[in-house]
Protein backbone atom coordinates (compact mmCIF):
# COMPACT_ATOMS: atom_id res chain seq x y z
CA UNK A 1 0.00 0.00 0.00
CA UNK A 2 1.35 3.41 -0.97
CA UNK A 3 0.72 6.18 1.52
CA UNK A 4 0.45 9.79 0.31
CA UNK A 5 3.01 12.27 1.53
CA UNK A 6 1.87 14.42 4.37
CA UNK A 7 1.95 18.17 3.96
CA UNK A 8 4.17 18.62 7.02
CA UNK A 9 7.00 16.52 5.56
CA UNK A 10 10.08 18.59 5.06
CA UNK A 11 11.02 19.08 1.41
CA UNK A 12 14.53 17.82 0.71
CA UNK A 13 17.12 20.53 0.33
CA UNK A 14 18.00 21.03 -3.31
CA UNK A 15 20.76 23.63 -3.22
CA UNK A 16 24.44 22.80 -3.65
CA UNK A 17 27.14 25.23 -2.54
CA UNK A 18 30.63 25.28 -4.03
CA UNK A 19 33.33 27.15 -2.12
CA UNK A 20 36.33 27.98 -4.27
CA UNK A 21 35.98 28.79 -7.95
CA UNK A 22 39.39 27.93 -9.30
CA UNK A 23 39.53 25.18 -11.92
CA UNK A 24 38.15 22.36 -9.73
CA UNK A 25 35.32 24.47 -8.35
CA UNK A 26 34.23 25.68 -11.78
CA UNK A 27 34.14 22.15 -13.14
CA UNK A 28 32.19 20.95 -10.07
CA UNK A 29 29.55 23.62 -10.77
CA UNK A 30 29.32 22.58 -14.43
CA UNK A 31 28.90 18.89 -13.55
CA UNK A 32 26.29 19.60 -10.86
CA UNK A 33 24.28 21.68 -13.33
CA UNK A 34 24.14 18.68 -15.66
CA UNK A 35 21.91 17.13 -12.97
CA UNK A 36 19.61 20.14 -13.11
CA UNK A 37 20.15 21.24 -9.51
CA UNK A 38 20.55 24.71 -8.04
CA UNK A 39 24.15 25.71 -7.37
CA UNK A 40 25.52 28.74 -5.56
CA UNK A 41 29.16 29.59 -4.98
CA UNK A 42 31.46 31.49 -2.67
CA UNK A 43 34.92 32.72 -3.58
CA UNK A 44 37.18 35.18 -1.81
CA UNK A 45 37.70 37.23 -4.99
CA UNK A 46 35.75 37.79 -8.18
CA UNK A 47 37.30 35.25 -10.59
CA UNK A 48 39.09 36.94 -13.48
CA UNK A 49 39.23 33.85 -15.67
CA UNK A 50 36.39 31.44 -16.30
CA UNK A 51 37.56 28.03 -17.49
CA UNK A 52 33.88 27.26 -17.92
CA UNK A 53 32.76 30.34 -19.92
CA UNK A 54 29.04 30.08 -19.09
CA UNK A 55 29.69 29.54 -15.37
CA UNK A 56 28.27 32.84 -14.06
CA UNK A 57 24.92 32.08 -15.72
CA UNK A 58 24.83 28.62 -14.11
CA UNK A 59 24.90 30.00 -10.56
CA UNK A 60 21.93 30.92 -8.43
CA UNK A 61 24.21 33.25 -6.43
CA UNK A 62 27.87 34.17 -6.39
CA UNK A 63 28.99 35.51 -3.03
CA UNK A 64 32.37 37.21 -2.76
CA UNK A 65 33.67 36.61 0.74
CA UNK A 66 35.32 34.22 3.17
CA UNK A 67 33.53 30.85 3.21
CA UNK A 68 34.62 30.33 6.83
CA UNK A 69 32.47 33.24 8.01
CA UNK A 70 28.96 32.35 9.22
CA UNK A 71 27.40 35.49 7.72
CA UNK A 72 28.86 34.64 4.28
CA UNK A 73 27.56 31.07 4.51
CA UNK A 74 24.15 32.42 5.53
CA UNK A 75 24.14 34.80 2.51
CA UNK A 76 24.69 31.71 0.37
CA UNK A 77 21.66 30.02 2.03
CA UNK A 78 23.63 27.29 3.83
CA UNK A 79 20.45 26.35 5.70
CA UNK A 80 18.90 25.27 2.36
CA UNK A 81 21.91 23.30 1.15
CA UNK A 82 21.95 19.58 0.57
CA UNK A 83 25.76 19.58 0.12
CA UNK A 84 28.67 21.94 0.35
CA UNK A 85 31.79 21.32 -1.72
CA UNK A 86 34.83 22.91 -0.10
CA UNK A 87 37.35 22.97 -2.91
CA UNK A 88 39.55 25.99 -2.30
CA UNK A 89 43.26 25.46 -2.82
CA UNK A 90 43.86 25.98 0.90
CA UNK A 91 43.18 22.86 2.95
CA UNK A 92 42.96 24.81 6.21
CA UNK A 93 40.27 27.11 4.79
CA UNK A 94 38.31 24.06 3.60
CA UNK A 95 38.44 22.47 7.04
CA UNK A 96 37.53 25.65 8.92
CA UNK A 97 34.64 26.22 6.52
CA UNK A 98 33.46 22.64 7.09
CA UNK A 99 33.19 23.27 10.83
CA UNK A 100 31.37 26.58 10.25
CA UNK A 101 28.94 24.97 7.79
CA UNK A 102 28.23 22.07 10.16
CA UNK A 103 27.37 24.51 12.98
CA UNK A 104 24.90 26.35 10.75
CA UNK A 105 23.38 23.29 9.05
CA UNK A 106 23.88 20.02 10.94
CA UNK A 107 22.40 18.03 8.01
CA UNK A 108 24.52 19.38 5.16
CA UNK A 109 26.75 16.82 3.42
CA UNK A 110 30.35 17.97 3.55
CA UNK A 111 32.70 17.33 0.64
CA UNK A 112 36.15 18.58 1.60
CA UNK A 113 39.14 18.81 -0.72
CA UNK A 114 42.09 17.28 1.10
CA UNK A 115 45.00 15.09 0.14
CA UNK A 116 45.60 13.71 3.64
CA UNK A 117 43.76 10.40 4.07
CA UNK A 118 44.24 10.24 7.85
CA UNK A 119 42.87 13.74 8.15
CA UNK A 120 39.83 12.85 6.06
CA UNK A 121 39.12 10.00 8.49
CA UNK A 122 39.47 12.38 11.44
CA UNK A 123 37.04 14.84 9.82
CA UNK A 124 34.55 12.01 9.23
CA UNK A 125 34.78 10.97 12.89
CA UNK A 126 34.26 14.53 14.13
CA UNK A 127 31.83 15.96 11.61
CA UNK A 128 30.03 12.91 10.27
CA UNK A 129 28.60 12.77 6.78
Amino acid sequence: MHLPRTTNQKKPQDLFLVCGLQSLGQHCVAVLKEYDVKVSAIDDVQPEHWEVPQLPSLLEKLIIGDCRQPNVLEQASINQCRSILLVTRNERINIEAAFAARRLNPHVRLIVRSDKQNFNKLLWENLGN
